[in-house]
């Protein structure tokens, strides 16, 4: 397939300025909202990578690398966190530092995380490989441009113990950083992100746990919202998801050990692009290592405090 398809079809400079899709976004709530950071209650480290619309050439490539951990002594947690995405000629690097404030809840373990990341963000354009008939935007330079910003974000992370219920909301991009290099007009953006996710595990029995979760994305006035249902029936899940307008996703994941997962997931486009496409693969590994910080939460004159991961 030729790179047309995928300029006539989404607009590719539209698209590379959005952060990139993930359908095993469970698995990666740090990566989305910084007020997650610590919330397993150890160091989890994260890798993912997708490939997004496999078959047209130039289509979405992404990885994620990224840890989080309490901290005792900064009642918290923090984080760190590298992303790359790729999509035609437009290349991305975010790598962003997080911290979060941990609020306890009551005395049953439930808690409120209040986050903030900053960092840097990375725009690079290699014009110059564009054709005149493939430029979407007639403004593009047919050069090479490249730029590093500044970029914050802040978040609300909401669990209960033992995360069996979980909701956030966090918005990436707050200051919009400009990408005057890449247009003649210089009016080109990183829009502002808002997230929303939500989760929940319902015991069926020892073994056996039913785990719903949503998710939602808005920038500017694209908007993406997804539903899935994934079934654990320790060591393995399996599970289904729907994308409004876009696709269906079908997860499969092992717990090869007791802090090792491995998933993958395959979106089935049912966009206009599926004409072209054969879908979509992700793959994401997540470590947890066994508890080796205890946070604390603020003294309110409570002395007795307690594990409250």
């Amino acid at each position: 397939m030729q790179l047309r398809w995928l300029l006539l079809s989404v607009g590719v400079l539209v698209w590379a300025q959005q952060d990139p899709q993930f359908t095993q976004y469970m698995y990666n709530r740090f990566g989305l909202n910084p007020a997650a950071a610590g919330y397993a209650g150890a160091w989890q480290f994260v890798g993912l990578t997708r490939l997004q619309w496999v078959g047209i050439d130039g289509h979405p490539t992404t990885f994620v690398v990224n840890a989080h951990t309490p901290v005792t002594f900064l009642r918290g947690g923090v984080g760190l966190s590298v992303v790359g995405d790729q999509i035609g000629p437009f290349r991305t690097t975010d790598v962003k530092a997080a911290y979060a404030f941990r609020l306890p809840i009551g005395s049953s373990g439930s808690a409120l995380q209040i986050g903030v990341t900053g960092g840097i963000i990375s725009k690079s354009l290699d014009g110059a490989s564009l054709k005149p008939e493939q430029i979407p935007d007639p403004t593009l330079f047919n050069r090479a441009a490249s730029m590093v910003l500044p970029d914050v974000g802040a978040g609300l992370y909401f669990t209960l113990p033992e995360d069996k219920f979980y909701v956030g909301f966090s918005a990436l991009h707050l200051t919009e950083p400009a990408l005057k290099d890449f247009t003649s007009t210089g009016r080109s953006r990183v829009p502002r992100h808002f997230y929303a996710t939500a989760g929940y595990t319902a015991r069926l029995s020892e073994t056996v746990e039913l785990v719903p979760s949503l998710f939602f994305k808005l920038a500017q006035s694209q908007y993406m919202a997804e539903a899935n249902l994934a079934l654990r029936v320790q060591p393995v899940v399996i599970g289904a998801s729907y994308r409004l307008g876009d696709a269906v996703c079908a997860l499969l994941g092992l717990q090869a050990t007791e802090g090792l997962f491995v998933g993958y997931s395959y979106d089935y486009t049912l966009s206009r692009l599926g004409a072209v496409t054969t879908g979509s693969h992700e793959l994401v590994v997540v470590y947890t290592l066994a508890p080796a910080f205890r946070l604390i939460p603020p003294d309110f004159g409570v002395r007795d405090r307690k594990d409250f991961r």
